[in-house]
């Protein structure tokens, strides 16, 4: 309903708490100090240290976030503080990157690294000019080391765990319906949001939002959405001990 009280995590720059506000929502939203966005906010950030959210007890009517859980590395252990700040009846909301992404990251990966060097090569050209810039010394040619040419072919992982093959798995709804399951909370749904992309952007705008739903429905969506209930609490190890004895 509107008016209800929404927390962000992981906001970036603020844009998705901005647009979440427009739409009347009471919204808070926080991020780490060294966040790579902090130049561009657009939207007021609560800093906090990755670990503990700084809001009391059920504070928030929906916690949400956006392709940030796969990046907190004690993420089981963070399901606690998401609990602790939302209402007996609030909701989780958490968008999250698919195997499909995964997979064509990778594949469109070695491409995404030959567009960057030409575009390097490009910039590089000298232009119509008298004399040329003297070379520093600095500026030493590149060396091509196996493990730089690896990287060509091959993309770091993008999340916490594992590595370029096992986020396969890391990503897939399998292990997330698992995850929510262990810590508390009941799955209530898992819907795909129907548009294709990958990590590289090649073809950016060229690409339409129809064109990328259209070829979601063959390649696979890029995210999936995570809407999570507090599952009904379970009896401690003592109540059960107790219960037994009884």
């Amino acid at each position: 309903p509107a008016g209800a009280r929404v927390l962000e995590i992981g906001a970036g720059t603020g844009w998705q708490a901005r647009e979440l506000e427009r739409h009347g929502f009471e919204v808070r939203a926080v991020d780490l100090e060294d966040s790579s966005y902090r130049e561009e906010r657009v939207h007021a950030i609560d800093v906090y240290d990755g670990h503990h959210l700084p809001f009391e007890d059920a504070s928030f009517d929906v916690v949400f976030s956006s392709n940030v859980l796969e990046h907190i590395p004690h993420v089981e252990a963070f399901q606690d503080e998401v609990h602790r700040v939302l209402t007996r009846d609030g909701l989780a909301v958490h968008v999250l990157p698919t195997s499909a992404w995964r997979f064509w990251t990778t594949v469109v990966h070695p491409f995404q690294v030959g567009r960057l060097a030409l575009r390097k090569l490009i910039g590089k050209k000298p232009r119509p000019s008298d004399s040329a810039p003297a070379r520093t010394p600095s500026a030493r040619p590149t060396r091509h080391t196996p493990a730089s040419i690896l990287r060509a072919f091959v993309p770091p992982r993008h999340g916490e765990a594992g590595n370029v093959l096992t986020e396969l798995y890391y990503f897939h709804r399998t292990r997330w319906v698992g995850l929510f399951r262990r810590t508390g909370w009941h799955v209530s749904a898992t819907p795909s949001i129907g548009t294709f992309y990958t990590g590289c952007a090649l073809l950016g705008p060229s690409l339409s939002p129809a064109a990328r739903r259209h070829l979601a429905r063959f390649l696979g969506s890029a995210c999936r959405i995570y809407l999570l209930r507090k599952a009904t609490p379970q009896r401690t190890p003592a109540a059960k001990s107790a219960a037994a004895s009884a």
